[in-house]
């Protein structure tokens, strides 16, 4: 039975014989059952809508409208499954383009001057087509994709961007996805990436083992010297001074929206980070490094 079968007037009946009612109430009673009814359809063709358009772009996705997707994949704990495309490959392709896209302007909010974060298709392309990996999870619910850049210290991984729709937060998304590309890049000795965020470093720290720099920490010279040597060829750190005592580099990305959190609030309780306070009262125009040393 659909929940709007249940204001079908053959569903009344029982009602008006339990309860009797006068001509007026039962005149009240069935005026409330129609708008009762409207509401209910309204709602079950938005569900379908929804459905149908989550069913399209699943389509899209995982189908032969994109060919050049790669087999390989994996699944989430809950059925959601996360599919892996090479970053050139995916740049050719417009519905993952269009896709990222829209992931990206969904998750952003807006800019310190109140305009919203936007990244074209044309950006998307040019971002995916100098990376190595992207990832997609379910239907389209976020990405990520990054690269492994080598330098004379080693090999280090990096998230070049990470996006979870703001109404799949907190339900393992963005920890699958770094899973699975920290799976993807174990021939790197380090791993790393920069955020304005301390629940993106966490959902990091958490997934990857390893000997953490993040906050003021103060990191050594090799350290150091080996983001100074892949900046060029990071899409984060170019042109970037990087702070080394604080570990972190002045940006113009500094993304306000009221589904981000940044305070401590942990689904069980546990220690906060000792690193959590400084990132979290990070001033707008700074994004905090990360690197962890495996």
């Amino acid at each position: 039975m659909l929940a709007r079968d249940l204001y079908k007037p053959s569903f009344l009946a029982p009602v008006l014989q339990e309860f009797p009612m006068n001509a007026s109430e039962q005149t009240s009673l069935f005026d409330l059952n129609a708008n009762l009814t409207n509401t209910s359809e309204k709602a079950v063709r938005c569900h379908d809508q929804h459905g149908e358009r989550a069913a399209q772009l699943s389509s899209d996705v995982s189908g032969n409208t994109v060919s050049h997707l790669s087999s390989k994949g994996s699944s989430l704990g809950n059925g959601t499954s996360i599919m892996r495309s090479s970053g050139p490959e995916a740049a050719t392709n417009f519905q993952l383009v269009n896709l990222v896209s829209h992931i990206f302007n969904e998750s952003f909010g807006f800019r310190p001057d109140g305009k919203s974060y936007r990244l074209g298709p044309k950006s998307v392309s040019e971002r995916l087509m100098s990376t190595d990996y992207l990832f997609i999870a379910g239907d389209g619910i976020g990405y990520l994709f990054g690269k492994e850049i080598p330098s004379s210290f080693g090999r280090i991984a990096w998230i070049e961007s990470m996006a979870v729709r703001p109404l799949y937060r907190r339900q393992g998304i963005a920890s699958a996805l770094v899973q699975t590309f920290s799976l993807a890049t174990t021939g790197s000795f380090f791993f790393g990436c920069v955020t304005p965020n301390p629940i993106a470093a966490y959902v990091v720290c958490k997934i990857v083992p390893g000997t953490l720099s993040l906050g003021p920490c103060s990191p050594s010279e090799d350290l150091y010297q080996m983001l100074k040597e892949i900046q060029k060829h990071c899409f984060d750190l170019r042109g970037c001074s990087i702070d080394r005592r604080n570990f972190r580099i002045r940006t113009g990305f500094s993304p306000l929206s009221r589904s981000d959190q940044r305070e401590w609030c942990p689904r069980e309780p546990k220690a906060m980070p000792r690193w959590w306070k400084a990132i979290e009262h990070l001033p707008n125009e700074f994004e905090a490094i990360l690197v962890l040393q495996r």
